[in-house]
This record gives structure tokens, sequence and C-alpha cells, in this order.
């Protein structure tokens, strides 16, 4: 589902991995991992994804139990 950028880093996020999940949960990626190693800068991006996703889920469970309601 395409969407238009906002000025919020979190709602772009939050979009940019909805159309990403879509996307792997169709089945659409599922060749990434197919391609040479040095150049397959998709894979790369899956697997730091990955890591940071992990990352941004425990920074995002802080800010919740500090600051949210």
């Amino acid at each position: 589902m395409a969407r238009n950028m906002s000025y919020c880093a979190a709602e772009n996020t939050r979009d940019c991995m909805e159309q990403l999940l879509d996307l792997i949960e169709s089945g659409e990626k599922n060749d990434v991992f197919n391609e040479p190693s040095p150049h397959n800068y998709e894979a790369r991006a899956i697997e730091d994804i990955s890591y940071l996703a992990k990352e941004l889920a425990d920074a995002c469970t802080d800010l919740i139990d500090n600051y949210g309601n």
C-alpha cells in the first residue's frame, strides 16, 4: 500500500515496514538470497533490517514504558 511520505519519521518508518512485510508475506522476496553475495544489496539490507527491527522494538518499548500513557 503506497502512501505519501509525511514529516514524521515514525509514520514513514511504519509505512515502509508495512510495505516490506506485505512483500515478504506475499512471497515477492523469496528469491532475494538467490543473487551472488557481493552485489546482493537487497539481501544485505534485509539482514540489516532484521537486526535493526529488534533494536527499534526494544527502543520503542522503553520509550512507551518510560513516557507513554
